[in-house]
């Protein structure tokens, strides 16, 4: 785990679209005419390009990411907003790859991990059913966009977990240790006996803590992250388009990892999956992406309403995370 200040970000590697001539590519510069023309593209920032479509590109994609808080966004990840005409090494201009498909895409080069036993804890002492209520809005809200490491991965890590230690139990192994299960990850705020609170009465639970209290506010903040991933229709990447970019197998590093406590069921299950994308040779690919077609301004225009949509999600996930008690970022293997 390292905590502490990040790297400023949103932010585009610069080298992201090498090979690149400009002076050679009608495509870049297509793209750079749509992007002025649709008024993504400011005429400015062309003009001190001195009309270098990389530069250009450039500074439109960081003049789109600068209006979002990054320590708002750091406590999530820590991540790199990418241009190309492929979504994993981001490069342009390759004659085996699609020249009218350009994908916009963010990955996360180091990530949060979420205990959140100590927010049931804290929520649970203002009312029973806060943690429940607190947890399914949370999943509901990040589910719709932020590409989240939680329970269902860890269920499936968990089936084969106890697969092993049944198979090894009836042939008589002794000192098993039984896999943790979710349940007992999860802890008793979130048995069944205390269900969430009906979705019409959030808006009046949520004002039920005392006001200025930290239970409050962090039920105001999930509540916001709620509304604001509603506002877009969800947008789900064609996973299957990478298949086409990637010669091996492939892994999508989360954004955030959802445990309930240090070294629960769910981190486990991370820490498993990880091992195997380190020793497999498996390919990093962005946990978001979005295409658009260059010459094409409806395209290239929902494309950046997505990116800011989505770095606007990060944020409001961000300022949910600065409230709760455990958090902390890990530094991830390449």
């Amino acid at each position: 785990m390292a905590p502490g200040a990040a790297l400023a970000i949103p932010r585009l590697s610069r080298d992201c679209l090498d090979p690149f001539c400009p002076a050679g590519d009608r495509k870049s510069f297509l793209l750079a005419r749509t992007l002025l023309q649709t008024g993504i593209g400011d005429p400015q920032d062309w003009h001190d390009s001195q009309r270098d479509a990389l530069q250009f590109m450039a500074r439109t994609i960081e003049r789109a990411a600068e209006r979002f808080d990054r320590r708002a966004i750091d406590p999530v990840a820590h991540t790199q907003v990418s241009l190309g005409t492929n979504p994993v090494s981001s490069s342009w201009g390759d004659p085996e790859q699609d020249p009218d498909r350009v994908f916009l895409s963010v990955e996360a080069t180091r990530i949060s991990v979420i205990y959140l036993r100590p927010t049931f804890d804290l929520l649970g002492r203002a009312d029973k059913r806060l943690p429940a209520t607190f947890y399914r809005m949370l999943m509901a809200g990040v589910s719709r966009k932020i590409l989240c490491y939680d329970e269902s991965e860890a269920a499936r890590y968990l089936e084969y977990r106890m697969e092993d230690y049944e198979e090894l139990a009836a042939a008589g192994e002794e000192g098993l240790e039984k896999p943790q299960s979710l349940e007992e990850a999860k802890g008793p705020w979130l048995s069944k006996d205390l269900k969430p609170f009906a979705r019409e009465q959030v808006p009046k639970i949520i004002e039920a803590p005392r006001r200025g209290s930290r239970a409050r506010r962090i039920m105001g903040a999930a509540a916001e992250l709620l509304v604001l991933s509603r506002r877009r229709k969800c947008h789900r990447p064609d996973w299957r388009v990478l298949e086409e970019y990637v010669s091996q197998s492939w892994y999508t590093l989360p954004f955030t990892i959802l445990a309930f406590h240090r070294n629960d069921i769910v981190l486990q299950a991370f820490a498993d999956d990880e091992e195997s994308w380190m020793n497999g040779g498996d390919e990093p690919c962005p946990a978001f992406f979005t295409i658009m077609r260059p010459g094409d301004p409806v395209s290239v225009k929902e494309a950046f309403d997505e990116l800011r949509h989505f770095l606007s999600m990060l944020e409001a996930f961000g300022n949910l995370l600065s409230l709760l008690p455990g958090a902390d970022l890990l530094e991830v293997e390449e």
